[in-house]
């Protein structure tokens, strides 16, 4: 391997339920992912203790591959970039006001290591090397735990002057609808984070959820129709904003394809008038689960001078 022209580099994506790592190489001819490794996350254990499994894991995996350049760590919820703490993770057990990640992580790697929010980092992986190649503009959107986003404008992600830009989770659909993690009333992501799909398709998980529906259970595909709506509402709104080339849909409700894009077609063709909607391409993600480690992964690699992916 030629280091002056061939490098790696480690994403960690961390989850309320496993963290998920991710080994890019990057070469003169492209991207390619050479290692890849989950561990179940130790949400109980506190914030301190998930930190220090995300160090472990990481100097794990550097060791695994050999050498890495930057280490990239997703995390669900907002952070400051200035100083390598999180802000608010909304779905992760414990405190997680001002909690260092990034200098234990640097530590225990020894590169250089940044944060970046997982939906955010989702979409910037589909738009290098997964559904969005090409695109000029792309709305990203992470259907978990909590409902994620992340925008692309003119090529580049779009962080806004604090990194939380994105946010299509945290726009108000229903003014007067359910409690979100955030505070607000009404949210996207309170319609339509894993839960709540869980319980409009009358299930116990979203998995099961897309099973019965695939399998023709008519409340189960009620429950993703009712979801795709709420979905289609909070689409058109970002569509009529930045009119994005591609929306991409990841997370564990993207496995109902067109049983969840169908619906959510019918909204934005009812919605969307101010601009020519067929110029929108509604995909879901190629990358699949590993999509968030692997725009960490890029993420840090375009934080150091002259390393781009």
């Amino acid at each position: 391997m030629d280091g002056a022209l061939t490098s790696r580099h480690l994403g960690l994506d961390l989850g309320g339920t496993f963290i998920k790592w991710v080994v890019i190489e990057s070469t003169p001819q492209g991207t390619r992912t050479v290692a890849t490794g989950k561990a179940a996350t130790n949400a109980n254990g506190g914030p301190g203790r998930v930190v220090d499994q995300l160090a472990e894991l990481g100097r794990a995996a550097a060791a695994e591959v050999g050498t890495v350049a930057t280490v990239g760590v997703g995390v669900p919820g907002l952070h400051d970039p200035a100083t390598g703490r999180t802000r608010f993770l909304p779905n992760i057990p414990g405190d997680w006001a001002g909690v260092p990640v990034v200098d234990p992580v640097k530590a225990a790697v020894g590169v250089p290591t940044v944060l970046i929010n997982d939906a955010r980092a989702f979409a910037l992986a589909e738009l290098r090397l997964g559904a969005g190649r090409g695109a000029r503009s792309l709305l990203g959107i992470t259907l978990g735990t909590g409902v994620g986003g992340g925008v692309v404008i003119d090529g580049g992600l779009h962080f806004g002057h604090d990194g939380t830009a994105g946010e299509i989770g945290h726009q108000t659909i229903l003014p007067d609808g359910p409690l979100c993690g955030c505070g607000n009333y009404g949210c996207l992501e309170a319609l339509c984070r894993a839960s709540a799909i869980s319980a409009a398709c009358g299930c116990a998980s979203v998995e099961e959820a897309v099973a019965r529906a695939r399998a023709g259970d008519d409340r189960a595909r009620a429950g993703l129709e009712q979801i795709g709506r709420y979905l289609g509402l909070g689409i058109s709104n970002a569509v009529v904003l930045i009119t994005p080339d591609v929306v991409v849909i990841g997370g564990g409700a993207a496995g109902a394809g067109d049983l969840l894009l169908d619906p959510i077609r019918v909204e934005l063709r009812k919605r969307i008038h101010v601009t020519n909607v067929d110029q929108v391409r509604l995909v879901l993600t190629e990358l699949g689960p590993w999509a968030g480690a692997i725009g960490a992964a890029i993420h840090g690699a375009g934080s150091v001078q002259n390393i781009s992916v």
